[in-house]
């Protein structure tokens, strides 16, 4: 299935992967980079059902598939493993069992989430305030007030 545009033309993309150009077909990359990827999901599952406990730098050494490969797969659930595989925090590295941040990463996201929030809403009040100042300056009153001479 090829994605169309608005009208009705495929649309093409550069792989993200190995760059270069394709048709989309949902798929996120070429064929070629495609068919890799499955590749190395076939591998990560066998190893992964041969040794239930590993993490993922164990699925890595042995399997050769890339660390991003095994962790996308961890993180989309799919393995049921109740939380025995351990994968990298995309943040820091600390492995971890459960998300994409560890407890440490989630609290410093949250933390600089808060702070953006609130700068914007101080950066809000301080151009409602100078809009205010402003407009007084400005209104029809005032400028008859100066023309009369008051």
């Amino acid at each position: 299935m090829i994605t169309y545009s608005s009208k009705n033309r495929p649309v093409l993309k550069n792989c993200p992967l190995c760059g270069r150009l394709y048709a989309d077909t949902g798929s996120g990359a070429c064929q070629k980079c495609y068919n890799a990827y499955r590749d190395y999901e076939l591998e990560v599952k066998k190893f992964v059902e041969a040794n239930p406990n590993c993490s993922a730098r164990d699925i890595v050494k042995n399997t050769g598939a890339p660390l991003a490969v095994a962790s996308k797969m961890i993180q989309s659930g799919q393995f049921a493993m109740n939380g025995k595989l351990a994968y990298p925090c995309s943040r820091c590295g600390k492995l971890i069992k459960a998300g994409v941040y560890c407890s440490e990463c989630q609290q410093a996201i949250q933390q600089a989430t808060a702070n953006a929030n609130r700068m914007a809403k101080e950066r809000e009040r301080f151009h409602a305030n100078k809009k205010k100042e402003s407009g007084k300056k400005s209104t029809g009153l005032n400028i008859l007030k100066i023309l009369r001479g008051k």
